[in-house]
């Protein structure tokens, strides 16, 4: 996810305050625990926290991921992503652990298991789109046959 040149420094990780709010990218190799408003990508190696104050709009990329607060974009959580009762999560997800507590809200699609997470991946980084089937192209190239014109007059 990070190119590193040199060994990255272990320690702590990044601390959004409630009252900050924060419009870019926030990456991070260490955990990133959010109590305020991002706008914009949020990605660690690690784990990532959307506490009950928390706003988040734009995608999410972790290990494992816990939503007590909003979240409006993709979320991918390799290991595990939990949503617990405080917490809304607008849009698509994909891990391969999924746990949703009583109360919480969960509108989007969701795809689990590591080779879906894997294919997802994939597709994005290589811009491919899903397979048309031969008869759905089939059906769309046939000429139209058989046409009539018929000549109106008015009497």
């Amino acid at each position: 996810m990070f190119e590193a040149k040199e060994k990255p420094i272990e320690g702590p990780g990044t601390i959004v305050g409630a009252n900050v709010q924060l419009s870019g990218t926030l990456k991070d190799i260490n955990d990133i625990v959010i109590h305020g408003k991002v706008d914009g990508e949020v990605a660690s190696e690690k784990n990532v926290i959307v506490a009950k104050t928390a706003y988040v709009k734009g995608p999410i990329k972790a290990k494992n991921v816990q939503v007590a607060g909003k979240v409006n974009g993709e979320i991918h959580a390799h290991d595990k992503l939990e949503i617990i009762e405080s917490g809304e999560v607008t849009g698509s997800i994909i891990t391969n652990d999924l746990i949703i507590k009583s109360g919480a809200k969960l509108n989007g699609k969701c795809k689990m298991g590591q080779e879906e997470a894997k294919k997802e991946e994939m597709q994005k980084k290589e811009n491919i789109k899903p397979a048309v089937k031969k008869e759905e192209i089939n059906k769309e190239a046939q000429p139209v046959k058989n046409l009539t014109h018929k000549k109106y007059e008015l009497e």
